[in-house]
């Protein structure tokens, strides 16, 4: 309930930011998933492709990840390439998949699901062979065809329970 609660602001804050900007480029359906495309390929495991290349395919020499509000909280192409990977090695069977998709000017806000087992201890959980599946949103900010900026969070905390269920 919690988690949609947030979904639902989250929406709503940058539907109106968008409506109100009224100037930023209108991007179609099709050009939100073409410039998202490259960057979930990398939460899919195994990874079709080099990560950093992947990254440089679909993010802005720029791009910041960020996972709060403060710089601090973001990360460049290279620091979230190390991330990613160490990601798909401990979750060799990781699957990001896309459950929805809005398209509010220059942002793409992304519902998906990611799962998977880990294969050996996890956030201080130990291995012991249960998967997990959990929401993650991101609102990406698509500048030339790339995305510029992403804002995420995923919802560790329900992994963490659902590794730790007996």
């Amino acid at each position: 309930m919690k988690s949609t609660l947030l979904y639902v602001s989250l929406l709503a804050t940058i539907v109106a930011a968008s409506a109100a900007a009224g100037t930023r480029p209108k991007l179609t359906d099709a050009q939100a998933r073409a410039a998202i495309a490259p960057l979930y390929s990398t939460f899919t495991q195994p990874v079709a492709g080099d990560v950093k290349t992947l990254l440089e395919r679909g993010t802005t020499d720029d791009w910041q990840s960020c996972s709060g509000d403060s710089p601090l909280d973001c990360r460049g192409r290279d620091v979230s390439a190390t991330v990613f990977e160490g990601f798909g090695k401990a979750i060799p069977n990781m699957k990001h998949e896309i459950k929805e998709v809005i398209v509010a000017g220059d942002k793409v806000i992304v519902r998906g699901e990611l799962s998977g087992t880990p294969s050996g201890e996890f956030f201080g959980v130990p291995h012991s062979g249960t998967s997990f599946k959990i929401m993650a949103l991101d609102i990406h900010t698509i500048k030339y065809g790339k995305i510029a900026k992403t804002h995420h969070i995923e919802d560790w905390a329900a992994a963490i329970n659902q590794l730790r269920a007996e």
